[in-house]
């Protein structure tokens, strides 16, 4: 379905809004039962004295019928794109996250998913919003944005939060379309791929990352969140402290891994975690990352390599070495063995 957008026009010495793109019956019928509605011929549209309500109200009536894009002209300082912090989340909406205690990731992921909603949805005040802009902007991120299916869940999920935890009014239930979620297989690395990564990380630093990260399996989280007194140099075991859904567990390393950290310890001495940025403090997840694809730049993979690739690799090397299953489940921390299942599509066996 086409899009209708609302752009600020001059006309006749009056700042107005023009309603502009292919309109289909039902939004036709709208603007001609809209007060104050007039027609342009100079410039070939219909269009209506601004006001802010009166924007406000157009664009909720029109979005009854036909997806609806206001101009950032009208003074929305942000688009959709960029969600920028300076569009205000609704009140309490950051407190009751952190309450719930949800990560400073999550947190993170749904106020971005938030703001860009009320972004497309002004000029239209979150305290109007009924089911239909809810599945109007489904449509809208599945066919003008196209993005990706958990992003897509990600944005319900942000919504539905603050409609539900956050919002005071009438309570009421939701219908919103879901997309079915997709089946991918990881991607993974040979050993010699592995080899050839961590041989061309020349940093001390970066090299022992990369090797904590195969050698452990552990998410890129969990990776900032190590101390050296999590690892048992004995047992060559590693405590991981309130993994993916607040869950401690084991997880196995390395001889090599052990005797490398030692090194990068007397190089770099770390106050409080393993691996800290420059100023001290929790390393930067965004920095691993940049790290891990400059080093397979120089050792000349061509494969899309990450600290989940990392992860991966190691829950599939398991597996070609006649683990049990149910073994690496749980140095994974998955909930499901269905979950690590999906590695057994990617060993060589």
């Amino acid at each position: 379905m086409d899009t209708l957008r609302l752009e600020p026009m001059e006309h006749r010495g009056q700042r107005c809004v023009a309603i502009v793109g292919p309109m289909y019956s039902g939004a036709y019928g709208a603007v001609r039962a809209f007060p104050g509605r007039l027609y342009s011929k100079t410039h070939g549209c219909w269009y209506v004295i601004y006001a802010p309500d009166t924007l406000s109200r157009l664009a909720m009536e029109l979005r009854r019928y036909q997806p609806v894009e206001v101009s950032e002209r009208f003074g929305l300082k942000e688009n959709v794109e960029k969600s920028s912090p300076l569009v205000p989340l609704p009140e309490g909406y950051h407190e009751h996250l952190v309450r719930v205690r949800y990560s400073e990731a999550t947190i993170k992921t749904y106020e971005t998913q938030l703001r860009q909603f009320i972004s497309w949805l002004h000029p239209v005040k979150l305290e109007d919003l009924t089911e239909e802009f809810i599945n109007r902007y489904m449509l809208h991120l599945a066919k003008q944005k196209r993005v990706s299916i958990s992003t897509q869940n990600t944005a319900i999920n942000a919504i539905k939060f603050y409609l539900e935890k956050v919002h005071r009014g009438e309570r009421k239930a939701y219908y919103v379309d879901r997309p079915m979620k997709e089946t991918k297989l990881p991607h993974v690395l040979t050993q010699e791929e592995v080899k050839a990564l961590i041989s061309a990380t020349r940093n001390v630093k970066h090299r022992c990352m990369i090797l904590v990260l195969y050698s452990t399996g552990v998410r890129i989280s969990e990776l900032l969140n190590l101390r050296w007194s999590d690892f048992d140099v004995q047992k060559r075991q590693v405590f991981i402290h309130g993994g993916k859904g607040r869950k401690d567990r084991l997880t196995i390393t390395s001889k090599k891994a052990i005797d490398y950290i030692r090194y990068y310890l007397d190089q770099y001495q770390p106050k409080e975690f393993l691996f800290e940025g420059p100023k001290g403090g929790r390393y930067s997840s965004r920095s691993v990352n940049q790290i891990i694809h400059r080093s397979a730049q120089e050792a000349g993979l061509t494969k899309r390599v990450s600290a989940h690739t990392l992860r991966h690799s190691f829950a599939t090397h398991l597996l070609e070495l006649r683990e049990d299953i149910r073994y690496i489940q749980l140095l994974m921390g998955h909930d499901s063995s269905k979950t690590t299942e999906r590695y057994t599509h990617m060993t060589t066996r």
